[in-house]
């Protein structure tokens, strides 16, 4: 772009220190380099989190004091190329005041640091109305699971370019939630938000990532454009991403559990603690409606806490909440199979309502994929082979969906050939939303997919739309669709009616000709949709190197409830993705920070690992259940963008039952092992069981 600048982020590097000054003089020297700006040149608002009732505690865009953790942004220089911006910000020189050594990054941490400032009880837990001490005779097991965050591995950094204009700003962000940018940069410069333009075509992955954070980069760049009165473009490094931006929310869990020799669960007290960062903005509160996944809850009481701790304050991340809850009470239940020496799958259905749908589904599914005799299987397979182990198990899932905000569609038909183009509140952001808007269209008006086009989601045509999140916004936008499209059709009806064997071009033709109106917006609310629920369950079958702990994943088959899909090839796919993005979870993605300054030291694609072509399922199977037509859903369909990395857990639990294997062959005790997120090859290799006098050949 002429005249174009680039920013880069300057990175604070001293946790719980105070900044005193900032030496741009080498900086600056370099040919190219032409400014710095930092929180002093915020003309208005230094906090990226205008909407309080969402993120009711301020972030600052720029640290001006005190440094929150290693990472956080103080400022942007801007130069001439993206390699002279990024280079030129590492010559900045920070001078600190330290005022504490110890930086508080785990959950463990904040807790043993006994300050209250650090620990927030959340309303996210529940007592069940027959929560009551038990003289019934039982097994009590105790036990604990800690999940790590992950990354947001989005292959398109976050990113942002801002063009002055005459009236106001152009902004092209990579962001899921055009209303919170909007709001953000007019109260940071100060202006109306009717000078800023919003356009966004589509975005290079997002998982949740881009949401409330991609404000962040969002006013920098606009804060650069402004005063600088040049377009500038910024785009993070991966490097920089993974260290100013938060991930998914770290978790550690405390249950005793009292079941009977049934395994039935007759009590159960569970105690969780979700890792903040360094805020407790954007906590997954829809972790209270997922834990009971598919199980009687009455007899179950559940504490929810959150901590602050010393990292990028975290954020919602593919199916926040909902995969920690999934993953507590699974655990639970494999807990209980172990303590009864039940089958895992026959202690799920003892916990299950009578009416429950999953009652009908598993028993089907696990006939469907042999898991009996597979299971007969893998145990003659491993008490023939010594250093590698299978291992298969089974999750069921029931995924609440619920609807939020509000979100415009425009649909105009052009008279010359009947071609229409659409533009809608949604994101595209790899979930395949504009292909289904484009399908829903075509079915509503009855003409050809090639005949219509998806233009960019702007802020004109979709003003305070709601941040495309949580997987609805498809049916949200196909629901917006279907109703304009109605809307045109009601008003061509009399054309139709004089001309019914009229094509689709002279019906529109006529139509103009008669200065009928061929524009129609609607607006969605979430009040028209009602909530529904996503029944799946999975089956995963892995093999273990015991002498490296790595996993191959030899089968899994996954069976999801999607209504009548509306585009089965993209439910399939967001289905596989979705659980692969859970296999790198649990088995290979480390989020590793130096203790001693906060420092994320997996900080790229050389040590933080997600999920390549070798680590997703040998034989991957996906089966879409059949006559599950939902007539709560937009064309009877149900939704598929997150409800799967909820079963990936599965993966676990197969590598479990695998350990189990090999610390009976190396003579330990038949004892429960605890294993969590991510469960790497380290981590796998040295529950084995291993020891030097077992590596004899015979």
């Amino acid at each position: 772009m002429p005249n174009q600048l680039f920013a880069s982020f300057v990175l604070a590097t001293e946790v719980h220190a105070t900044i005193l000054d900032v030496d741009l003089g080498e900086a600056l020297a370099v040919v190219g380099v032409h400014a710095f700006y930092g929180a002093k040149d915020i003309p208005g608002c230094n906090d990226y989190m205008p909407i309080k009732s969402i993120h009711p505690h301020p972030e600052e865009l720029f640290c001006s004091g005190m440094v929150k953790y290693h990472g956080q942004p103080i400022g942007v220089i801007l130069a001439d190329t993206f390699e002279l911006a990024n280079r030129a910000s590492k010559l900045v020189k920070i001078k600190y005041d330290r005022t504490c050594n110890q930086v508080v990054s785990t959950i463990a941490g904040a807790i043993d640091a006994n300050n209250d400032d650090r620990i927030l009880k959340q309303d996210h837990g529940f007592v069940g109305p027959q929560h009551v001490s038990t003289s019934e005779s039982c097994n009590e097991l105790k036990g604990s699971l800690e999940l790590g965050g992950q990354y947001h591995f989005h292959m398109e950094t976050q990113s942002c370019v801002c063009v002055p204009i005459e009236d106001g700003l152009d902004v092209y962000s990579s962001t899921q939630w055009v209303d919170m940018v909007q709001v953000a940069i007019a109260r940071m410069l100060v202006i109306p938000e009717n000078c800023i333009n919003i356009v966004v075509r589509r975005l290079g992955g997002s998982f949740g990532g881009k949401a409330a954070r991609s404000t962040m980069i969002a006013c920098a760049c606009a804060l650069a454009a402004h005063l600088s009165r040049r377009p500038v473009r910024l785009v993070m490094t991966l490097e920089s991403n993974m260290a100013a931006i938060g991930k998914r929310y770290g978790l550690k869990s405390d249950y005793v559990v009292k079941a009977s020799k049934e395994g039935k669960i007759v009590q159960l007290n569970n105690t969780y603690y979700h890792n903040a960062g360094s805020s407790f903005n954007e906590s997954p509160f829809w972790i209270q409606n997922s834990y009971a996944n598919c199980y009687e809850s009455d007899c179950w009481k559940i504490d929810a806490f959150e901590v602050r701790t010393d990292r990028a304050s975290n954020t919602w991340c593919r199916a926040p909440g909902q995969t920690e809850a999934i993953a507590m009470i699974e655990t639970i239940m494999e807990h209980v199979a172990h303590g009864s020496g039940m089958d895992p799958v026959d202690v799920r259905m003892n916990n299950m309502p009578e009416k429950s749908k999953m009652r009908e589904i598993l028993p089907m599914f696990r006939k469907d994929v042999q898991y009996d005799s597979r299971k007969q299987s893998i145990d003659q397979y491993n008490k023939e082979n010594r250093w590698r182990k299978r291992g298969i198990s089974i999750v069921p899932m029931k995924y609440p969906v619920s609807y939020l905000g509000a979100l415009h569609a425009l649909v105009s038909i052009y008279h010359g050939d009947g071609t229409v183009s659409i533009a809608h509140g949604g994101i595209e952001m790899g979930q395949g939303l504009n292909t289904k808007a484009v399908q829903v269209a075509a079915h509503v008006l009855g003409i050809s997919m090639e005949m219509i086009s998806i233009k960019p989601t702007n802020n004109l045509i979709s003003p305070n739309a709601v941040c495309t999140q949580a997987s609805y916004t498809s049916e949200a936008v196909g629901y917006a669709i279907k109703k304009a499209c109605e809307i045109l059709l009601q008003r061509m009806q009399p054309i139709k009616s004089k001309h019914p064997t009229a094509s689709w071009t002279t019906i529109i033709s006529e139509s103009h000709n008669n200065q009928i109106d061929l524009s129609a917006s609607y607006m969605y609310k979430e009040s028209e949709l009602r909530p529904y629920d996503v029944w799946g369950v999975c089956c995963a079958e892995v093999e273990v190197d015991i002498l490296t702990g790595n996993v191959q994943l030899r089968r899994v088959d996954i069976l999801e409830d999607t209504g009548e899909s509306l585009s089965p090839g993209i439910d399939i796919g967001q289905i596989e993705g979705a659980f692969v993005m859970g296999i790198g979870y649990y088995l290979t993605e480390a989020l590793v920070y130096d203790p001693t300054n906060g420092a994320l030291l997996t900080n790229r694609s050389w040590n933080y690992k997600p999920p390549g072509a070798k680590d997703i399922p040998v034989d991957f199977r996906i089966q879409l259940l059949q006559n599950a037509s939902n007539e709560a859903g937009v064309l009877r369909s149900k939704t598929t963008g997150e409800p799967a990395i909820g079963m990936s857990v599965v993966v676990l639990f197969a590598v479990r039952n695998a350990l189990m294997s090999t610390r009976r062959d190396a003579g330990l005790p038949n004892e429960w092992i605890e294993l969590g997120a991510p469960s790497t090859p380290d981590v796998v290799q040295k529950l084995a069981g291993n020891r030097l006098e077992q590596y004899l050949l015979n």
